[in-house]
């Protein structure tokens, strides 16, 4: 029995240190791949963040084609869009991108009571539009944005 214990000590010791000896090798080799790979990945991040920051300055001004939208629909998210709307009817332009009407006589109440339904509507979204349309119109368009993050789409096209 004591000649297994120290032939079995004198086996397990030298693979020991040839382990560790790979393991720290292959660990630094997969550190420094990760570490590329994951500031690629916050570079890339960084730029459609970047990227889309520029299509909401755009999309506040007042000339802005339909084609344009579409198009800016694969750039954005949909909380893209509702800044979009809310800094539009901030300088009193309709949140619709593509109206170029000014918000005039917005209401200042909260809701809205309807005597023909008998119900309560809440205007909150409503006042940000010059029209029902360009509300009806809005939130097709936002329904219509991906819902996956911006950077996560770029593999989708």
């Amino acid at each position: 029995m004591a000649e297994r214990r120290t032939t079995g000590k004198s086996r397990k010791s030298p693979r020991k240190s040839v382990g560790k000896v790979q393991f720290s090798e292959v660990t630094t080799e997969d550190a420094a791949k990760r570490r590329a790979a994951l500031e690629n990945a916050i570079r890339k991040k960084v730029e459609t963040e970047k990227r889309a920051h520029q299509i909401v300055e755009r999309l506040l001004e007042n000339n802005i084609s339909e084609d344009f939208l579409m198009d800016c629909a694969k750039f954005i998210s949909p909380s893209h869009y509702k800044d979009i709307v809310e800094e539009r009817s901030i300088i009193k332009i309709c949140g619709y991108p593509i109206c170029k009407n000014t918000l005039q006589n917005v209401p200042k109440q909260k809701y809205k009571i309807s005597t023909k339904t008998n119900k309560v509507y809440d205007i909150t979204e409503r006042k940000c539009f010059c029209s029902n349309f360009c509300y009806r119109a809005s939130k097709y368009y936002e329904a219509q944005i991906p819902q996956t993050p911006v950077w996560s789409r770029e593999e989708e096209r």
